[in-house]
């Protein structure tokens, strides 16, 4: 059995937001005829990304960057930002210009860009009148000045930066104890098995700890070029289905 540990944007997922026919097709055939685990590994809070969980048949996911992982429906672990220090630290971030700031909760995202708000029952606009710091899980930013939140000093606030490889004006701010590999080892740990058994799949900074944890790489074509040098293999891009023409390829017709 190996665990397959996949991220989603600019991964699995098809420049538009979308599965392919194909990848869907391919990770049906996986289910029923290998006994391998499919992992969804993303910086998305989990509302977010189960649709795509269903389209895969995923066993669990380590979301929010690795500070919530769930087992088929089991929470295994979760490391949020710390409410003594949450709300100070949003107060801060709103004092920068030209920046938006989203708060992310278990079930709903708030922030202060109106244009992210736009039905999805996911996102709500709020104004930072008030703020509740109770189960804050991350915080994210767009910010046109991004050498301000640079300046901060996060280790303040118990939290760390996460840069974004395709956006350098997006950032996520997280628990410090946080990462994928903080996922993945809370999920190897509950399964039995070992980081070998791991075969890891990305594009981005937020996946070179795994990548490079994993008993197999799986880089994207499309990846940041810095990550390609941590790769075992490399996967056609995500726009031609990489992902799942790698799972074809090595786990599905191995002669």
């Amino acid at each position: 059995m190996n665990i397959l540990a996949i991220d989603l944007d600019q991964t699995l997922l098809h420049t538009d937001k979308t599965v392919s026919a194909y990848t869907q097709a391919i990770f049906r055939r996986l289910k029923t005829e290998t006994d391998h685990k499919v992992i969804v590994a993303t910086g998305r809070a989990g509302m977010r990304a189960q649709e795509y969980m269903e389209a895969i048949e995923a066993d669990g996911i380590i979301s929010l960057n690795g500070a919530k992982t769930i087992y088929h429906d089991q929470i295994l672990s979760e490391y949020g930002v710390e409410a003594d220090k949450a709300e100070q630290l949003i107060r801060k971030l709103l004092t920068l210009p030209d920046t938006h700031v989203n708060v992310t909760y278990p079930d709903v995202i708030l922030t202060n860009n109106r244009s992210l708000v736009t039905g999805d029952h996911v996102h709500e606009y709020t104004d930072y009148t008030t703020i509740d710091t109770f189960e804050i899980a991350k915080i994210s930013i767009v910010t046109q000045h991004p050498e301000l939140i640079r300046q901060f000093d996060l280790e303040t606030y118990h939290c760390k930066l996460v840069d974004n490889a395709k956006d350098p004006n997006y950032f996520a701010i997280l628990n410090s104890k946080v990462s994928k590999l903080t996922g993945l080892t809370d999920l190897c740990s509950h399964l039995g098995v070992s980081f070998s058994d791991v075969i890891a799949f990305g594009d981005d900074y937020n996946d070179l700890d795994i990548l490079k944890a994993a008993g197999h790489a799986v880089v994207m074509g499309n990846a940041a070029a810095e990550l390609k040098t941590y790769a075992d293999d490399l996967a056609l891009s995500n726009d031609e289905d990489g992902v799942a023409d790698w799972v074809e390829k090595h786990l599905l017709n191995k002669k």
